[in-house]
């Protein structure tokens, strides 16, 4: 059986020889080509020689009679005519020459047939210079058909048969140059056509039963690919297709053997894994039964930590604004010790006015009675007043938050500061028509208390003329109200201004303040889910702003969020926190 490398072979080798033999045409042609032209450009130039040699030979004949007529030498012109003469028989050797090398001419008889007509040609010349010295009787036109006929009879004969020859060679020429463009033609049209029929019919016998072997070898790997190891290839065709498929077969079969032990293995392996995963499945589950037991346990005791920091996050809460309460002691007693001053004057007048009067007193005195009462009841209101707002500053912790008038806030917390303003700044207010905000009001008064605090200590006593401090309110945007203390102090130098909020950090001295104000500040913004920032520049003074949630509104900032510092130029002046 022929294998498809043979084919292959074969193929490749047919291809190359009809190559081959259609190159070795054509080249045969185009050399036969080549001679059949030159020969043909050597006869032609013969042919050119001979009717040139004919040609002079009459001009020679009118240059003689001339040259008679005229009384001088004949042999000048036949010098000259014999130079001629050897050049056109010299050019007549060498084309024979040139015809000889590409196989053309008689050879040896074309030669001896051109010597001939040489040597006639110079005795012609001889005796037609003879004739004329001679000086016949006979006239001049005589004397030329005389010449003539000698010329015809000495030379023209053997150039005529010389032409004859020539024009014979031209004409085997041209039959020669016909049959070879005609084989030349048969050749190209039918060695390509008869490559074509050899290239189809070969290429048909080696790729039509490789294509089926391979379609079949397709889907049968593809089945393989499926799983089906069961296939078997069928051993016919080409050698190679047959190797190929005894491959396939074995390939199938050392698949379906692998595949077999793999199932074994992973069933196997499948059945240890369970085991361990049973048994991996038990100390797990003891495992985590002992961490969540010391998960409960560790709860337990966080919750119990939690319990106590809020229980002394409340405390230091409570004592912040207790120690608060010890700061405003002093002011609060002198705001209590003039309304019930006058409250006892206004008393001790109404009981003598009564005892004096005890019958029918007058209307005048009955009215300054009623007078003394009034400003009794309205010192009385001072007083029970500035207690509320002492009991709302220090009683223990409420958590309980709802809507809170900002408005009331800040003025509660500026009576309580008042005395500590008074002698330092003008307090300005500007915190009407705001909205409620979400809160805890003694919270919120125990922040705004401290700032009011801070900003005052910031402030020399004894110049209130030239200081303020100022509190404002407004809705800032979307479900935030903004409200701002500042005041015209000596401001916080930028290397305190990032530790401000610190637990326990003061520039204060101890019987003014422990350094918990603003740390308890943020700790309670941040609670209501604000924030709060600070702004100062040392020598013109310091502003806090506050930004709460609006009652009812989605929370404005996340609880915990930073306070933000916002730096000023430095100072020597030191803040007083």
């Amino acid at each position: 059986m022929m294998t498809l490398r043979v084919k292959v072979v074969l193929f490749a080798v047919m291809a190359v020889g009809l190559i081959g033999v259609m190159g070795g045409a054509l080249l045969l042609s185009s050399v036969k080509g080549s001679r059949s032209r030159e020969l043909a450009i050597a006869i032609e130039e013969q042919k050119e020689t001979y009717i040139q040699l004919r040609s002079d030979a009459m001009g020679y004949l009118g240059e003689l009679l001339r040259a008679r007529a005229m009384g001088g030498d004949t042999g000048a012109p036949r010098a000259v005519r014999e130079a001629g003469a050897e050049e056109s028989f010299a050019r007549l050797r060498s084309l024979l020459e040139a015809m000889e090398q590409h196989g053309g001419g008689r050879g040896e008889a074309e030669r001896r047939q051109v010597e001939n007509l040489h040597h006639a040609y110079r005795r012609w010349l001889g005796q037609a210079e003879a004739s004329v010295k001679a000086r016949s009787s006979r006239g001049e036109e005589g004397l030329l058909m005389e010449m003539s006929d000698g010329f015809e009879r000495e030379v023209g004969s053997l150039l005529d048969a010389a032409l004859e020859e020539e024009r014979g060679e031209q004409q085997a020429l041209r039959q020669e140059s016909a049959h070879l463009l005609r084989l030349g033609q048969m050749v190209g049209g039918t060695v390509p056509l008869l490559s074509l029929l050899l290239v189809i019919v070969l290429g048909l016998a080696i790729t039509l039963p490789v294509y089926q072997s391979l379609r079949e070898m397709l889907e049968g790997a593809e089945r393989i690919g499926r799983g089906e190891f069961d296939v078997k290839f069928a051993l016919v065709g080409h050698a190679e297709c047959i190797t190929l498929a005894c491959a396939f077969n074995r390939m199938a079969d050392e698949l379906r053997d692998t595949l077999r032990e793999k199932q074994r293995l992973a069933k196997a392996e499948a059945e240890a894994s369970e085991r361990e995963m049973r048994r991996y499945n038990a100390l797990l589950e003891e495992t985590v039964r002992q961490r969540t037991l010391e998960l409960e346990q560790a709860n337990a005791r966080l919750t119990d930590s939690l319990r106590e920091l809020q229980t002394t996050q409340s405390q230091l809460l409570f004592a912040d604004r207790l120690a608060t309460v010890g700061q405003l002691a002093a002011g609060v007693g002198h705001e209590i010790n003039n309304p019930l001053a006058f409250i006892l004057s206004n008393i001790h007048f109404a009981r003598q006015e009564l005892e004096r009067m005890w019958g029918a007193p007058a209307e005048v005195e009955r009215q300054e009675v009623m007078e003394a009462l009034t400003e009794a009841r309205e010192g009385a209101e001072r007083v029970r007043l500035i207690v509320q707002d002492l009991k709302m500053l220090s009683r223990p912790d409420d958590m309980r938050r709802g809507p809170v008038q900002v408005d009331a806030v800040v003025r509660s917390a500026a009576k309580m500061a008042g005395h500590v303003i008074r002698s330092r700044a003008q307090l300005i207010l500007e915190v009407e028509d705001v909205p409620m905000v979400h809160g805890n009001g003694a919270r919120l008064c125990q922040v705004f208390l401290n700032l009011l605090i801070n900003a005052a200590h910031a402030i020399a006593p004894g110049e209130e003329a030239k200081n303020r401090i100022q509190v404002s309110a407004r809705e800032s945007g979307p479900g935030l109200v903004s409200v701002e203390v500042s005041d015209t102090g000596c401001g916080i130098p930028a290397e305190n201004l990032k530790r401000i909020f610190d637990p326990f950090f003061t520039t204060k001295s101890s019987s003014e303040g422990t350094g918990l104000g603003l740390s308890v500040c943020h700790g309670i913004i941040a609670a209501h889910g604000g924030h709060i920032t600070v702004r100062s520049e040392p020598g013109r003074g310091t502003t806090f702003s506050i930004h709460l949630p609006v009652h009812g509104a989605r929370k404005a900032a996340a609880p915990g969020e930073g306070p933000h510092v916002e730096e000023a130029p430095p100072s020597t002046e030191m803040a007083r926190v």
